[in-house]
């Protein structure tokens, strides 16, 4: 597990409990975005792609103005996302849509809305394209058959994938009479070398061969699945990426897109619990947190151990981190403490920007974490208040 240093010196004050905060409490820092922002300006200014951030990994507004003017706008993947980042950019930046599947009633409101839709079928692009704005708005999600994870839940390019169009049907669509503006493909999670995307974007090339250069594409979306840093908060290399983006647009004359969801926020968000109690249970201790692994629902989907700051695998004391719900498996994993951890002591868990407050959910009736942001001056703003009220209107109330 990654200690997360970079946390460290503007969390210790909080966790040790000397900075007022109602936990449990989302943080996203600021300081750590605009890093993190700094690196894609120089991917864009180095190879002239466009970047956007792929909002179903973090869809608190206030962080997407903070994003957005450092990006050339946003990717969505529903009506309600294409409207929240339509609402922060305006009329600035560009909105790109994909998803498996499009509601007919939804259809004509994204295409005034989307200046992008990249149809994960030709069926949906047959329906829906008559109600995009302009004519190289519509493009097609490709699955270029070319496995990069092993897990084939997760694997959008099982051969039995419902992601996009295998390449021979592909290339039959760009070989028929009805144009296609541009192709999008979505084909990593959490990788921190670009050699497979890059290798991905070759067999395409293999495959779909003059399709790519004759002109009739204008636009080609690599998606996202990638990471700007590795786990210690290194740099990764960008090499095979900036021969990716080239060859994309000197070889294929292609406008070519980015999409990093998690790269740009994952390591500049934090959950900071509070122990409840301290049990221990035949020789084995546990402390239990005022939070849950519902308020990190990656944790038990992929049944990973989350980062927590002050963990040492040397560390003399140990004890498993457990949330407050009564689902038997809501435990985050068994950490190591130089020291031993005490009722209301605050305990952090960094890199923990995406996915987490977009899958959260209230089981147990458990609170939504309060939210704050890190200002680069080193203060917490209170960004967002979850109630009672909130709960109760969600079921009814």
């Amino acid at each position: 597990m990654n200690a997360a240093t970079q946390w460290a010196e503007p969390l210790a004050a909080v966790v040790a409990g000397d900075v007022p905060l109602e936990t449990p409490a989302f943080i996203y820092d600021e300081a750590a975005i605009a890093r993190l922002l700094g690196t894609v300006s120089g991917i864009r200014e180095h190879s002239g792609c466009r970047i956007l951030f792929a909002v179903k990994s973090f869809s608190f507004r206030p962080a997407l103005a903070l994003l957005a003017p450092q990006l050339d706008g946003f990717a969505v993947s529903s009506l309600f996302e294409a409207r929240l980042a339509r609402s922060v950019l305006g009329d600035r930046g560009a909105v790109h849509l994909t998803t498996p599947g499009i509601p007919p009633g939804d259809a004509a409101e994204l295409g005034r809305l989307c200046d992008y839709v990249a149809f994960n079928s030709a069926s949906q692009w047959r329906a829906h394209r008559d109600a995009l704005r302009a004519p190289d708005a519509g493009g097609l999600r490709v699955n270029p058959e070319l496995s990069l994870i092993d897990d084939p839940r997760y694997d959008p390019c099982r051969p039995d994938s419902r992601l996009g169009e295998p390449l021979a049907a592909v290339a039959q669509i760009l070989d028929g009479p009805e144009p296609i503006a541009g192709l999008l493909l979505h084909t990593n999670c959490d990788a921190t070398d670009f050699t497979p995307l890059e290798a991905t974007v070759r067999r395409l090339h293999h495959r779909l061969g003059r399709r790519l250069q004759d002109g009739s594409l204008r636009w080609i979306n690599l998606g996202g699945g990638y990471l700007f840093e590795d786990e210690t908060g290194a740099p990764v290399n960008l090499a095979p990426l900036y021969r990716t983006l080239q060859f994309l647009r000197q070889r294929c004359g292609l406008e070519a897109i980015i999409e990093p969801g998690a790269a740009l926020i994952r390591s500049a968000g934090c959950l900071v619990a509070t122990v409840l109690e301290l049990q221990e249970r035949n020789g084995r201790r546990t402390a239990i947190l005022d939070t849950t692994v519902n308020h990190l629902p990656e944790v038990f989907e992929y049944q990973y151990e989350p980062d927590v700051l002050g963990h040492r695998d040397d560390a003399p004391w140990a004890a498993t981190l457990a949330g407050c719900t009564c689902l038997a498996g809501d435990v985050f994993g068994e950490y190591r403490f130089a020291r031993p951890l005490a009722v209301g002591q605050r305990v952090a868990f960094p890199n923990a920007g995406a996915y987490t407050l977009v899958k959260a959910h209230t089981f147990n009736g458990v609170n939504l974490p309060t939210i704050y942001a890190l200002t680069p001056q080193g203060d917490l703003q209170l960004k967002r208040r979850y109630t009672y009220a909130d709960f109760a209107a969600r079921w009814g109330a």
